[in-house]
């Protein structure tokens, strides 16, 4: 936990050192895409979870996609996540939300919506152990972040998540809160 955590500091300071002289004007319109990647914080709790959790794991991929509806405004589609192991297996709590992301100034933006939270097995488990289950439910988000480099229509930027979900399994549910902070790669 420390070591990732010394890890993402890293590098989140030295993507800003370098950003510092690599500064330009983004000319934002059309079609976004982003892929983001960090770490973060997840708490499971209900009576209905599979497992409580409370813990702190890799965040990949997160994607937004989209097209921009003005210079400061896009209308996304984001799919956050984090993994999670319940007995022996990797699961994922992922968020499938319409957003409106907002550049507040020049290069800070914030992002939220409402959408669908699901539960499910980690895209790269192979052996599920019998938790090869679906569950869903409601979810919201909302995001921010800063840009710390940009060049023609690629940008990267630090940024964190809130996501929230709950998630409804044989006639009850459990909550899930997820803290997320990494870097994102985007394409303007």
């Amino acid at each position: 936990m420390k070591s990732l955590l010394t890890l993402l500091i890293i590098i989140l300071a030295g993507t800003q050192a370098f950003a510092q002289s690599n500064r330009e004007e983004s000319n934002r319109k059309g079609f976004v895409i982003g892929l983001s990647a960090g770490a973060g914080y997840l708490v499971i709790d209900g009576n209905a979870a599979p497992e409580t959790f409370d813990g702190a794991d890799i965040s990949l991929p997160n994607l937004k996609i989209g097209w921009m509806i003005n210079p400061n405004t896009a209308l996304l589609l984001s799919m956050p996540g984090i993994a999670y192991d319940a007995e022996g297996v990797d699961r994922s709590i992922d968020a499938l939300i319409p957003t409106l992301q907002h550049w507040v100034k020049p290069n800070w933006w914030v992002n939220g919506g409402v959408g669908l939270s699901m539960d499910t097995p980690a895209f790269y488990e192979d052996d599920k152990k019998g938790q090869d289950n679906f569950i869903a439910g409601p979810a919201a988000m909302f995001s921010t972040g800063y840009e710390v480099y940009k060049k023609g229509k690629f940008t990267i930027d630090l940024q964190s998540t809130i996501q929230i979900g709950r998630l409804y399994t044989d006639g009850t549910h459990y909550d899930a809160c997820a803290i997320l902070a990494g870097v994102g790669f985007n394409f303007y």
